[in-house]
């Protein structure tokens, strides 16, 4: 008669646990990696309407024409739920001097040439004065506090390199 000899009780459930702990650590990778890849493509989206809105700006500047600028005036868009929602939050003061604020949906984004897909019931705003770009939506970023703006999301992202470039130093020195 053969002599059965296969895994034991102990050595079945070390195997079932480290199993399952492999497939956390993957799971929690990949969600961490798709939000890094969700950050950078908001933020690539949004240098790409800066970058349209500067050039906008430029030919504004020296036509002065309203009908350059793409978009539709913030004050003219004040009963849109989105807008009443995101003023509520006073992340702009549309009544600023000097602010030229315009709400960009997605036909705008398309007259733009610009091949960015907008979320539902989101918009970009976007202040002809400053080139300063803004999401309705916002990021919630993983520290729960919820960022608008290019100009935050850009400092989420220097800080984001700097605690990189720390923790390589401290590697490098050890």
């Amino acid at each position: 008669m053969k002599s059965e000899h296969g895994l034991g009780l102990i050595g079945t459930i070390f195997l079932t646990v480290m199993i399952a702990a492999l497939a956390f650590g993957a799971v929690y990778f990949v969600r961490i990696q798709y939000a890094k890849e969700r950050f950078e493509s908001l933020k690539t989206d949004m240098l790409l309407v800066q970058a349209k809105v500067k050039k906008i700006e430029g030919e504004y500047t020296l036509s002065k024409k309203t009908e350059d600028l793409k978009g539709t005036p913030v004050k003219d868009m004040q009963e849109d739920t989105v807008i009443k929602d995101f003023l509520s939050k006073k992340v702009i003061d549309i009544e600023e001097k000097d602010s030229n604020y315009y709400v960009l949906n997605q036909e705008n984004l398309q007259e733009m040439e610009l091949k960015i897909k907008l979320p539902d019931n989101t918009y970009y705003i976007v202040n002809y004065t400053n080139a300063e770009v803004i999401i309705t939506s916002g990021y919630t970023h993983s520290d729960g506090n919820i960022y608008y703006t290019l100009t935050q999301i850009e400092e989420l992202s220097a800080e984001a390199q700097n605690e990189v470039n720390t923790a390589e130093t401290k590697i490098s020195e050890e």
